[in-house]
């Protein structure tokens, strides 16, 4: 199995959410909570949890991580192997390993030949205020236990196995590198032509970002700002797909959602504090 995270420096949880739980990529039955207790498909009772868990942060950052969007894929010469039931054995433990008191919620997506996993991790633990950061050291180690789990219980799905802490022969074939130049540069071209269409048709960065989302390309963050589009095992920037720093800024940003769930954090917590102090009072 190939495992990314990618973490986010704004509270942008519905939206996520929403795309979690999009009902023509996934089914009930392939849904999984943990330390959450609404119910599955309730998105607005789902976003007030991670919302009342960030209340609880004691020490706030300008570059705080609020959440992780984690993804959990298999080869598709796999997929006729991968039971409902094998999934979920898998998922509990890639909890047990990540942490067991973080908040989560994750459906498995099955819109693309390769069924992939998203999972929404809380930036926090659980009610506790306590930062859930994984550093690259303990990341690594949860790739590599998550990777021998399935080996050791799943060997069927071998072609699922990217070999995490292997050692790999270092390669010097020019004919290897000028493959492997020559693939990104076809798989950049039809990048391009994606990320350009959908920026023509969108009205803001929020709108731009859901249609990526929806071709299953998801985005990451340099200083709490969207840089650029995860595709596969590679990272592309949105300059080097012909979308300038300057003209993606120019897009207006839709707030709304980031604003609302700054705003409910801020009510959270100084109703906590007011309900605090009445009690030390009595």
């Amino acid at each position: 199995m190939i495992y990314k995270v990618m973490t986010r420096s704004t509270p942008t949880y519905k939206g996520l959410i929403e795309y979690i739980l999009n009902e023509s990529k996934t089914p009930d039955s392939h849904i999984f909570t943990h330390n959450l207790r609404s119910k599955k498909r309730d998105v607005k009772n789902i976003t007030k949890e991670f919302i009342e868990n960030e209340s609880y942060r004691k020490y706030s950052r300008s570059d705080q991580v609020f959440l992780n969007h984690e993804i959990i894929s298999f080869s598709n010469m796999d997929s006729v192997k991968i039971q409902p039931a094998m999934i979920q054995d898998i998922m509990n433990r890639y909890i047990s390993l990540r942490g067991e008191n973080g908040v989560y919620l994750a459906s498995v997506h099955q819109d693309t030949s390769q069924i992939h996993v998203h999972i929404m991790v809380s930036g926090l633990q659980y009610r506790s205020g306590r930062s859930f950061y994984i550093p690259k050291d303990k990341l690594f180690k949860l790739k590599k236990d998550l990777q021998e789990y399935q080996k050791e219980k799943y060997p069927e799905i071998s072609y699922s196995l990217p070999n995490h802490g292997s050692k790999r022969e270092y390669v010097t074939d020019r004919k290897w590198f000028a493959k492997h130049k020559e693939d990104r540069s076809i798989e950049k071209v039809i990048l391009q032509k994606t990320i350009k269409e959908a920026f023509e048709i969108s009205s803001t960065q929020k709108e731009f970002l859901n249609l990526l989302a929806k071709q299953n390309l998801h985005y990451y963050e340099r200083s709490g700002s969207p840089a650029g589009i995860i595709s596969g095992n590679s990272k592309f920037r949105f300059s080097r797909l012909g979308i300038s720093k300057e003209l993606f800024n120019d897009l207006p940003f839709d707030f709304t959602e980031e604003s609302q769930a700054l705003k409910e954090i801020e009510l959270i917590r100084k109703s906590r504090n007011v309900n605090t102090n009445i009690e030390m009072e009595r």
